[in-house]
């Protein structure tokens, strides 16, 4: 059974971070399509530094994934990590149930 998964990961904060996630960006959202298309990935989306500058600092995401550790693996294997945009110390990862309105 899948349950779903809030995860908040920040980006490395090194002069030479947002270039590293720009670089592999595009395989990060290959894969993310993926992901969605298999129901893995139920949103997902840059957290910014603000709104005025638009700076991508870290991602937001709800996946569905039997465990914690399988949320893990899927983060270890995105190009965000691999490319070290990510920085995988500062993963956050919650279980959560979306709100009947």
């Amino acid at each position: 059974p899948k349950n779903a998964f809030l995860v908040l990961v920040d980006d490395f904060t090194d002069a030479d971070a947002l270039q590293r996630r720009l670089a592999v960006r595009t395989a990060h959202l290959a894969g993310a399509t993926k992901c969605r298309e298999r129901g893995a990935l139920v949103l997902g989306g840059a957290m910014l530094d603000s709104h005025e500058s638009g700076k991508m600092v870290g991602s937001a995401l709800i996946v569905n994934a039997a465990s914690r550790d399988e949320v893990l693996e899927m983060l270890k294997s995105d190009p965000y990590t691999e490319g070290r945009a990510w920085d995988m110390d500062t993963v956050r990862i919650y279980p959560f149930r979306e709100a009947s309105f």
